[in-house]
């Protein structure tokens, strides 16, 4: 006894389904009612159910492929059985799917040839091409969640369709193209917003300095600039106290490309800062060996856009540059932005005192980091904040 594993029909208006997932690997024992696979049509989820005790002896369809109804999916027998007749069957059904499907598209391609000047010059024809592509339910939802063209995707599913790997397989290298761009040069920071194609792994981790950090960052500015050097501005005291944090985090001083998180020793700090009304980025190379002379010389000279070298960290400070959104300088995996305008106001006996208020947020790369990674390097940098006079002081070497 066995019999072919058919894609059952989850409705009368079904007209494909999708394998989600199968629960027997091929060779594995099932019993009758037990459910071996489980399937996706248009509108509905469904289990395959196993008719009778055996092995699953072969499996023709893989997770992601699309089919129309009763197309074999594999085979059920008892595991000595002769399954010769059942293969030959279930073998010539999938091959007359294979004619039908290329009758259908050679059908479709000729049609669409002859209607191709009047799409065009009616617009849409975009649209039109992506639903004339053979993909399954999870393809179509990803490529739409990932902003990706259906229409420039090779399928490898059954008949050439395309599946929800095959979606992410282009979206990885497209992003690939480009992180190698920005590995080449291409260090200009931007904003990812929610309709963003890289929206989907970036995230963002806030935290809010207390009162000692706060009052720590602002009197070191001040004091610097009065006793050694009036050009120090926040922006240094941040990038010092950053540059000192980054060490414990080896994991957030890092690059991502080619399916890589890379760990970097140098630290390359890319100063976010507008040029003519522009945001950019120019990038100190191994900023966390300078001084905090070398550091504002450095950060002056980045006026000019110098991008020779790869950033590894990116720093903005919303007092001199526009923070909002999720601020990206790729291949870093991290972007630090640090708002030191904002205000508390703390009542008191005589009325309400105004005192800092600072807020640090981290922009992470979800395929190097996590949200545990970012809060950790948060916590760090706002305590080194506390000691800032005295990490900016003893860097401090020359200027007079």
């Amino acid at each position: 006894m066995g019999y072919i594993v058919r894609m059952p029909k989850l409705g009368l208006e079904m007209e494909e389904g999708t394998v989600l997932e199968w629960t027997v690997d091929e060779g594995g024992e099932v019993t009758e009612g037990e459910q071996i696979a489980e399937i996706e049509s248009e509108k509905s989820v469904g289990g395959v159910e196993a008719r009778e005790d055996g092995v699953l002896r072969r499996m023709y369809l893989q997770v992601d492929d699309t089919v129309p109804p009763s197309t074999p999916m594999g085979i059920v027998a008892a595991p000595d059985a002769d399954i010769s007749d059942l293969e030959a069957e279930a073998e010539a059904a999938l091959e007359a799917d294979d004619s039908e499907l290329a009758e259908e598209t050679e059908s479709a391609t000729a049609a669409n040839d002859t209607a191709g000047a009047g799409a065009s010059a009616g617009g849409g024809g975009a649209a039109a091409d992506s639903a004339d592509v053979k993909a399954s339910p999870r393809a179509e939802k990803r490529a739409e969640e990932l902003g990706v063209d259906l229409t420039t995707v090779d399928g490898t599913g059954p008949q050439g369709a395309v599946t929800a790997d095959d979606v992410e397989a282009a979206a990885e290298e497209r992003e690939a193209a480009d992180t190698g761009a920005a590995a080449e040069g291409d260090t200009g920071v931007r904003r990812v917003g929610p309709d963003d194609v890289a929206a989907h792994r970036y995230e963002r981790a806030t935290a809010v300095a207390d009162g000692a950090a706060a009052t720590a960052l602002f009197e070191t500015a001040e004091a610097v600039r009065s006793a050694f050097e009036e050009s120090v501005t926040m922006t240094d005291v941040l990038a010092v106290v950053a540059l000192v944090a980054l060490p414990d985090h080896p994991t957030v001083n890092a690059t991502y490309s080619e399916g890589t998180h890379h760990l970097q020793e140098s630290r390359n700090l890319a100063l976010a800062v507008d040029v003519e009304g522009d945001r950019t980025a120019g990038v100190i190379p191994a900023a966390g060996e300078l001084s905090v002379t070398e550091l504002v010389a450095a950060r002056q000279e980045l006026a000019g856009g110098d991008r020779e070298a790869v950033p590894t960290f990116t720093l903005a400070n919303a007092a001199e540059t526009d923070t909002e959104g999720l601020l990206v300088t790729e291949p870093a995996v991290a972007a630090l932005a640090v708002d030191p305008t904002g205000q508390r106001a703390v009542p008191t006996d005589d009325g309400v005192d105004l005192r800092p208020l600072v807020t640090a947020s981290l922009t992470y790369d979800t395929r190097a980091l996590d949200v545990a990674d970012a809060r950790e390097f948060l916590a760090t940098f706002l305590d080194r904040a506390e000691d800032a006079s005295a990490l900016v002081l003893g860097s401090y070497r020359g200027g007079e």
